[in-house]
């Protein structure tokens, strides 16, 4: 028996922990730069050695068995030595890490920074491809193409991990230089008299819920030109119309500093005394999300320089808001 344990290599036992975690051959196959006949060779490698089926084909992927279930935490141990040993070595493990983010556009910045905060401390080298966020993001976890995503929304399910960066402390209406609205008092009825601009990064039909509560409210149907995850692109549409943008949290704040084109309203005071406290509308805050498999250790730290830098952000805005009101 040690002599056909001698099979198990790093790649079957990357494969046998790839499998476990994801439940299919192909996304392994991704994961590990490999292909789908190299995954499918190695799980008849091990089926071999153990003398076990050890995954059972069902209609929505490969289901673990009890055997699988207890070599995954030994073959998770194994493969974490593998790596110390290269490190202690001083030489590259098999695989160069990416890491695949989606997050709104305007995060780029927050997420770098932190990334490489992380990296540095661990002394470990990243590639990070970050994509635009869309509504199936948390899919895309599951299915191991994601490992983080930035979202406004908790999601629900056995595999994916919600951790709460912060609240979303402030709000802005984003408009273009000499807009109409700037010379007339906040109301929903003075906002809904133009086209609207939605960032959005979280399900479309809690924005729709939003959108007809206001509706009601002042009895005057609202006009959205525009829903996108990329301030840029809403940032753009505002300057060159009179449409507003709603741009929540503190994020859009840096962006708007650099543009000559563009005007900020603060209305989190607005916001606060007039939808906060209604039951019907869920009010988003700042997720990291991840599949539960990823290393405990480095998405630990990850998860506390974002909460970190995110409250500095905040702070500084709170700073520069406090100097405003005492100039007035």
């Amino acid at each position: 028996m040690q002599k056909q344990l001698s099979r198990l290599d790093y790649f079957t036992l990357k494969v046998l922990i790839g499998l476990f975690e994801f439940k299919n051959g192909s996304i392994v196959a991704e994961k590990l730069n490999s292909t789908q006949p190299k995954i499918s060779r190695a799980l008849s490698n091990m089926r071999e050695v153990i003398h076990d089926e050890l995954f059972i084909r069902k209609q929505y992927g490969l289901q673990p068995n009890a055997m699988a279930s207890r070599l995954y935490p030994l073959a998770k141990n194994i493969i974490a030595a593998y790596d110390q040993m290269a490190v202690v070595a001083n030489t590259q493990p098999e695989q160069h890490k990416v890491l695949h983010i989606a997050a709104p556009e305007q995060m780029s910045s927050f997420i770098f920074k932190s990334i490489e905060q992380v990296s540095k401390s661990l002394n470990i080298s990243l590639t990070v491809d970050i994509n635009p966020w869309t509504e199936n993001v948390e899919q895309l976890i599951v299915q191991g193409k994601l490992d983080y995503a930035i979202s406004s929304r908790e999601f629900m399910h056995e595999n994916v991990i919600n951790n709460k960066l912060g609240d979303i402390e402030f709000r802005f209406l984003a408009v273009k230089k000499g807009h109409p609205i700037l010379q007339k008092p906040i109301s929903l009825e003075t906002i809904l008299d133009y086209r609207l601009i939605f960032i959005n990064n979280a399900p479309i039909a809690e924005l729709t819920t939003l959108v007809d509560l206001c509706s009601k409210t002042v009895n005057k149907k609202a006009n959205i030109s525009l829903i996108t995850s990329s301030l840029l692109m809403a940032f753009e549409r505002a300057a060159h119309s009179e449409d507003i943008c709603s741009a929540p949290s503190v994020f859009p704040y840096e962006l708007a500093k650099k543009r000559d084109d563009i005007e900020l309203i603060d209305i989190t005071e607005f916001y606060n005394e007039n939808l906060k406290h209604v039951e019907e509308i869920l009010h988003p805050k700042h997720f990291l999300q991840y599949h539960d498999a990823h290393d405990k250790n480095f998405t630990t730290l990850l998860s506390d320089s974002m909460t970190i830098h995110l409250k500095s952000a905040q702070d500084s805005y709170k700073k520069i808001k406090q100097s405003q009101l005492l100039n007035i």
